[in-house]
């Protein structure tokens, strides 16, 4: 089977009850948040090439130590979610790369707020 064939869809990560799901369509990226995890899942051809096939990312919400939003503008926006070891990274592109952050464009500001909104409620 080719990388990018048919296959069997294996729900590594299945759903909870407590669980809210986000989709920022520009990105093809989906936020899955419960009680205790943050799980980052990136589609298409455009995210794998910039972050290779990782599959779902999971942070355990304990661990988030903070995040920032950049506001979309001439470029996309982005929120990134910080923990020990992960790096603070501040600059257009490499933001954009790093597993661990969201982008967004304008139109879609108000689901990366109600993802702002919902994990400062779990982390409260």
């Amino acid at each position: 089977m080719g990388l990018f064939s048919e296959k069997e869809n294996v729900d590594l990560f299945a759903s909870t009850t407590a669980e809210t799901t986000f989709y920022i369509k520009s990105s093809k990226t989906t936020v899955r948040l419960d009680n205790k995890f943050v799980r980052i899942a990136r589609g298409g051809v455009s995210n794998a090439i910039l972050q290779g096939l990782d599959g779902e990312k999971s942070i355990l919400l304990s661990s988030i130590t903070a995040f920032q939003i950049k506001e979309p503008g001439l470029i996309t926006g982005y929120m990134q979610l910080m923990h020990p070891g992960s790096s603070d990274i501040k600059a257009g592109e490499s933001a954009i790369q790093d597993e661990y952050t969201i982008p967004f464009i304008k139109s879609e500001k108000s689901i990366v707020l109600s993802i702002k909104n919902a994990l400062e409620e779990k982390l409260s």
